[in-house]
């Protein structure tokens, strides 16, 4: 999108990124810069945390909210991760 059009339509291109588009401003048809939405997780604290640069959002193709959605599993017992992966291995060799 051109300077021009986004100094004439400012609300119409910070709505498209609200939206969820990613928008590259250009001027002389080379690109100068990019506005895109903020991430959101669903998660107030997570925002929180990424809003102060504190966090920074994982880059898998679910994004943050799939991250947090996972719920963990409690262990069977009280073995050690490292005695579990060890005893895993075994098996394949």
């Amino acid at each position: 999108m051109g300077i021009r059009e986004v100094t004439r339509n400012p609300s119409r291109v910070i709505h498209r990124a609200a939206a969820g588009e990613t928008v590259i401003i250009t001027e002389h048809d080379q690109p100068i810069a990019m506005l895109v939405p903020l991430t959101s997780t669903g998660d107030l604290a997570a925002d929180k945390l990424i809003h102060d640069g504190r966090l920074i959002p994982a880059s898998n193709p679910g994004g943050v909210a799939a991250l947090l959605a996972i719920d963990p599993v409690a262990a069977i017992d009280a073995a050690d991760s490292a005695e579990i992966v060890s005893d895993q291995r075994e098996d394949r060799l």
